[in-house]
């Protein structure tokens, strides 16, 4: 696979040299990190951020914009004229890659689970109608072919049928992804250097993995990963492979994915879940997106109330953007 090293938060690669120049390199907008105020935190006395990712790209914002930067850099080192990833009816990285590619240049496709959507465009939502708009090309598979997306036969097989394609993964995680996120460490480390605790909500793995691998170790650093679907056990290998690989130091902060904030499963959600919204997004006026930092704030406020923080830590939430699956059906 092609790899760029980062060693160093701020050893960014020149790219005036080899790759066209990356329009969501141009595009970035430095994010705030918005402290909320609420008697709550005050009563424990802790300090809580919200990292405001969800602003950082028009289309293409949040953990996505990291996930794909790198990416796009390799496709275009490689030739490739298009990139072809994969994804459900709500998964915002079909909607970021297909935002993305288009910013670039180039085409897209996406391998879209349900072959059942295939002749119901009634009931595609919002995410797959904006993937189309921004020129993605939508194909849809059966749910077992899906089951073979990381199997080299089934990629093979798609390559010959896409020659001039870049293979992103499912969610956009892979070594190049993890690496996107070694600026936004940066970033937090300048903004709020005495954190404590770092959380993110988790779907297939990589953005935490990037936060943990790039995250310079402090005694009382922790980072939580709120898995958004069912049984999310099986990213744990993964995950720690992608930090091993990847992070420059010689030892990483305490990491957990927690498991039982998933209301069901990917899309799904429970009455616990949309409270948590609600609430959140109440008193603080910064919106969520149901799939995924929904969960995220109601796993944090569960883990206030089990008392899981203690006086004068520091909590940051990645906002993790994905705002367009809030967006009704069109």
């Amino acid at each position: 696979m092609y790899q760029i090293a980062l060693t160093h938060e701020q050893n960014m690669p020149n790219h005036s040299n080899s790759a066209p120049c990356n329009a969501l390199y141009n595009a970035i907008r430095p994010t705030p990190l918005t402290e909320l105020h609420h008697r709550h935190f005050a009563q424990r006395r802790v300090r809580v951020w919200v990292k405001r990712d969800d602003l950082n790209h028009p289309d293409i914002s949040g953990n996505k914009w990291h996930k794909l930067h790198y990416n796009i850099l390799a496709a275009q080192n490689a030739q490739k004229t298009a990139l072809l990833t994969f994804g459900g009816a709500y998964s915002n990285h079909i909607a970021a890659t297909a935002a993305a590619a288009k910013a670039n240049g180039l085409h897209s496709i996406g391998i879209i689970r349900g072959d059942e959507l295939q002749n119901n465009a009634k009931d595609w939502g919002a995410t797959l109608n904006l993937a189309q708009r921004n020129g993605m090309q939508l194909q849809f598979i059966s749910r077992a072919d899906y089951r073979l997306k990381d199997q080299a036969p089934f990629l093979a097989q798609l390559q010959r049928q896409y020659p001039n394609a870049y293979i992103v993964p499912e969610g956009g995680s892979n070594d190049l992804a993890v690496q996107g996120f070694a600026p936004l460490i940066h970033d937090l480390e300048n903004q709020c250097p005495s954190w404590t605790h770092l959380l993110t909500a988790v779907g297939t793995g990589g953005t935490l993995a990037g936060l943990v691998s790039y995250a310079p170790p402090k005694v009382g650093r922790h980072i939580l990963g709120v898995a958004v679907l069912k049984q999310a056990d099986y990213l744990r290998p993964q995950i720690t492979q992608w930090i091993t690989q990847n992070s420059p130091h010689e030892q990483v902060n305490p990491w957990q994915l927690l498991g039982d904030y998933h209301g069901g499963g990917y899309a799904k959600t429970a009455p616990n879940i949309t409270a948590a919204q609600s609430q959140f997004e109440h008193d603080f006026n910064i919106p969520l997106d149901p799939i995924y930092t929904a969960k995220l704030v109601a796993g944090f406020y569960d883990l206030l109330t089990q008392n899981a923080f203690k006086a004068g830590d520091n909590i940051i939430i990645l906002h993790t953007g994905g705002l367009q699956g809030r967006l009704t059906k069109e």
